[in-house]
């Protein structure tokens, strides 16, 4: 059994609908999901971590739990999935295997998704603590998850055109509606272009001074390659920051550290979490 067709099996089995909405979590955001933590008129629905599923390898990094958590809206009966920890490259990982979470969830029948993480400001009116819109992306990786033969499903039919167009990788309708919703929640948002690295080291103070003055917003070290795969399915997309720290360079002499970021996500994680709970009644109502 694939991948996912084992999802579609596990939807059968827990009587829940399709997951309409997949918002995957940046990391310390994961740290929303703790002690049980409950969310007004969302009902828990399951979980599957990542090892259990076949196709999918658990995840390593810190911060990333790698957990299919799912929950239905108690009024509309709508369910969104939440992807608690996602899966890197710097794991040793091949892109196809990062983005595989996503490409499965698209397989067995959702079509919008939501990719948060968390990312170092490129520029200083971009604060620690902040929210940036993905408006578009640069992936300085130096791999892409379409690269071999185009990805097919499990008839070998291809899920997308072998050059997919990425003029508008982030759908700007759906970006509107995303930061419509976090104003009402009294967020600082901006918006910016998410530049992916391949890490795990930090950028230079060089880099930081070179990707700034390209006009970039953000960087980390994640999420491209998923926007990738989205979009070669024709499917939805949006993205949006974490500012966890400031780019190497723009905050002093610091020293950066992945346990601040974790920090500075478990901060914000239960507001931040609860507000795409919020977002995602609306969106799904």
């Amino acid at each position: 059994m694939n991948t996912a067709e084992y999802l579609k099996d596990f939807y059968r089995r827990e009587s829940l609908p399709i997951p309409a909405l997949h918002i995957v979590l940046g990391s310390g955001l994961s740290a929303a999901f703790n002690d049980g933590t409950k969310f007004k008129a969302w009902a828990p629905m399951g979980a599957l971590p990542f090892g259990d599923v076949p196709g999918l390898v658990p995840s390593t990094a810190p911060g990333h739990k790698g957990i299919l958590r799912y929950y239905r809206h108690e009024k509309s009966g709508s369910v969104v999935c939440f992807q608690v920890g996602r899966l890197h490259g710097y794991e040793g990982l091949s892109p196809r295997q990062v983005v595989q979470p996503l490409v499965a969830a698209a397989q067995a029948g959702t079509s919008k998704f939501l990719l948060t993480n968390a990312a170092g400001s490129l520029k200083k009116r971009f604060p620690v603590g902040s929210l940036m819109l993905i408006s578009d992306q640069v992936n300085l990786s130096g791999a892409n998850p379409l690269s071999g033969p185009n990805p097919v499903d499990h008839a070998g039919m291809p899920l997308g055109p072998r050059f997919p167009d990425m003029s508008q990788v982030y759908d700007p309708k759906f970006r509107a509606r995303l930061k419509k919703s976090l104003l009402a929640k009294k967020f600082k948002v901006n918006e910016g272009i998410y530049l992916g690295l391949s890490g795990p080291t930090y950028e230079t103070p060089a880099e930081v001074r070179l990707f700034a003055s390209w006009g970039l917003g953000a960087v980390g070290m994640s999420t491209v390659w998923e926007a990738i795969a989205i979009r070669h399915m024709g499917l939805e997309v949006a993205g949006l920051s974490f500012i966890s720290n400031l780019g190497c360079g723009l905050g002093g002499t610091k020293v950066l550290k992945h346990e601040d970021v974790e920090k500075e996500g478990k901060k914000i994680a239960v507001k931040l979490v609860d507000a795409l709970f919020d977002f995602a009644a609306k969106e799904l109502a």
